[in-house]
């Protein structure tokens, strides 16, 4: 570019715009790559290898140092739960409320791989919670199996084999699993598994 006097200035704008659309794209790869990494971690804890909980694992957790109210359960498929409610009960604090058939029905969802702990421990049956409060419990069991490799699977107190739902109570509600989680099963970290197949035992010594 020439300046007043005929000579050529250098287009020191130019230069200065290279400069900076350099340093943004750097800064911006900088952060991609942050949040890749950051997403890698996310995925590796969440999608860690799970093994399902059956009644031969329950047996050696409880023979071991810690209960089965120290293991983190997971569920193995989506589960929905409902119930009809009034006009007057529309407004709820959790869930949802459709109106189908010219009825008002409330829906919880039990997502595939929500964390729960065991808050009730009985003979070849366990209360999960999935939520706080002392009645949202799910009951999952062996159906009174002597099998060990009999997998802890969701109880109801009815099955109605009109429709396939299962009748249960939950937050002093009467609730019905639809069927499509009927057959939902519990899982644990297959890391825990690994670690209760592992005999560890420490040499006594040898007297003179």
């Amino acid at each position: 570019m020439k300046n007043g006097g005929g000579h050529f200035a250098p287009e020191l704008g130019g230069h200065f715009k290279l400069e900076l659309g350099g340093q943004y794209y750097w800064n911006l790869q900088k952060a991609l790559k942050s949040l890749l990494l950051l997403l890698i971690v996310v995925l590796f804890f969440s999608c860690a290898p799970k093994s399902y909980f059956t009644e031969g694992i329950r047996k050696k957790v409880e023979a071991g140092d810690n209960g089965v109210n120290k293991l983190q359960f997971y569920v193995d498929r989506d589960v929905e739960l409902r119930r009809e409610v009034s006009s007057g009960d529309v407004k709820i604090t959790s869930g949802k409320v459709k109106f189908e058939n010219g009825k008002f029905i409330h829906i919880i969802i039990l997502k595939e791989g929500t964390r729960g702990v065991c808050t009730k421990n009985y003979d070849k049956e366990l209360g999960i919670s999935f939520e706080i409060g002392d009645n949202k419990v799910l009951s999952f069991g062996t159906s009174k199996s002597t099998d060990l490799a009999t997998i802890y699977h969701i109880y109801a107190q009815k099955w109605i084999d009109t429709d396939g739902t299962g009748r249960i109570s939950y937050d002093n509600q009467t609730y019905y699993i639809q069927p499509q989680g009927s057959s939902a099963q519990l899982m644990i970290k297959k890391s825990i598994v690994d670690k209760l197949d592992v005999k560890k035992r420490n040499m006594k010594g040898v007297k003179i």
